[in-house]
């Protein structure tokens, strides 16, 4: 944000929302960009043959016991949070 906001000719003190200079440098938000990526190849898969690995992978559960502690995240985990969130 730093740079863009040196492109732009604005400063800290000038207290431009990030979104803003964004806007105005024409620069997606990563955030939307991943999501929306997460989304395309979530229905790439959905669309692929059956006995395909990708496809195989996405909808195999694990034998074994997930550890101790808080759950990582799976991919799965982060498109249903995805899909769930309103446009924005």
């Amino acid at each position: 944000m730093k740079t863009l906001k040196s492109i732009i000719g604005k400063t800290r003190r000038d207290r431009v929302r990030n979104k803003e200079v964004r806007d105005q440098c024409e620069i997606i938000d990563i955030n939307k960009f991943v999501k929306g990526r997460k989304k395309e190849w979530n229905n790439h898969v959905t669309r692929m043959r059956d006995d395909r690995v990708a496809k195989i992978a996405r909808i195999m559960k694990s034998l074994g016991r997930r550890g101790i502690g808080r759950p990582q995240q799976r991919w799965k985990d982060g498109l249903q949070s995805t899909s769930s969130e309103s446009p924005g």
